[in-house]
């Protein structure tokens, strides 16, 4: 298969920091699930904040423009390419509009509950709003409140729990229909019962659409239905396949990963 989002060579380092990322690659094939896994500070998060150009990588071969020599026409240097496009060759709106993001921590505006689900697509119809939030299993909840999708959430409005606010990002992933989705740690924070229920929501999330999907997670149990797995190590993938192809790896770092796990959870 032809990779759709590709990691070039990548180096990183955070300010006065030891480098993430040394000569770090990885392929993803367009409509592929990947789950990536890995301790704390193994660089999960920084490859979801690279692909959103939340940071710049150290290396990217035509960082100078100007330059006239050293490796600014050359294949030295590293990349992030989508469908074979450079990331730095697109503004960051153009790019995160063919993103849609579920962190663990969801932003939710002073505005009604449709406002907020809304927001993920420039002139959703109020039908188009509904059936993402059935999709999400939200609308049963919202359609019980006084003013309904018309409900103002924040400050001023109704607090809503984790697992509410969740299946508002959800439901704003399934409005958006872009053709990358990213699960940062979409379910870490909430309750082991909601945490599943939640985790349904986004199984039949992608198995309804064709996006490629990359999900980081610490509750392992989450990831184990996709594609492919990969583990970040030191900065490197250093284990790579299928769940049943990594537990089958003897002293492999997914099955020490897995049979490690505490309540649940890598740490």
């Amino acid at each position: 298969m032809k990779d759709f989002i590709n990691f070039k060579n990548i180096e990183f380092s955070y300010e006065n920091a030891n480098k993430v990322f040394d000569g770090m690659n990885l392929q993803i094939a367009k409509g592929q699930k990947v789950g990536l896994v890995g301790h704390s500070g193994a660089g999960k998060s920084t490859i979801v904040n690279l692909l959103l150009k939340n940071f710049a990588i150290t290396n990217y071969k035509y960082f100078d423009r100007s330059a006239t020599i050293g490796r600014q026409n050359s294949d030295e240097g590293g990349d992030i390419l989508i469908n074979g496009q450079s990331i730095y060759d697109v503004s960051s709106d153009s790019l995160r509009s063919q993103i849609s993001l579920i962190p663990q921590d969801i932003m939710l505006f002073h505005r009604t509950i449709g406002e907020n689900i809304a927001y993920a697509k420039d002139n959703a119809t109020q039908d188009e709003v509904e059936n993402a939030a059935k999709m999400a299993n939200i609308h049963d909840f919202i359609i019980t409140l006084p003013e309904k999708y018309n409900t103002l959430v924040g400050e001023r409005g109704i607090k809503l729990s984790g697992g509410q606010r969740q299946r508002i990002a959800i439901a704003r992933a399934i409005l958006k229909n872009a053709p990358i989705l990213i699960l940062d740690e979409a379910t870490s924070a909430l309750d082991s019962q909601t945490e599943s229920e939640i985790q349904k929501s986004i199984n039949a999330m992608l198995l309804a659409n064709n996006a490629t999907v990359i999900a980081i997670a610490h509750r392992l149990s989450t990831i184990r239905h996709m594609d492919r797995i990969v583990v970040m190590d030191g900065g490197k993938a250093v284990e790579d396949g299928s769940f049943s192809e990594l537990m089958a790896i003897e002293n492999g770092k997914f099955k020490d990963l897995w049979q490690g796990q505490v309540n649940g959870m890598v740490v």
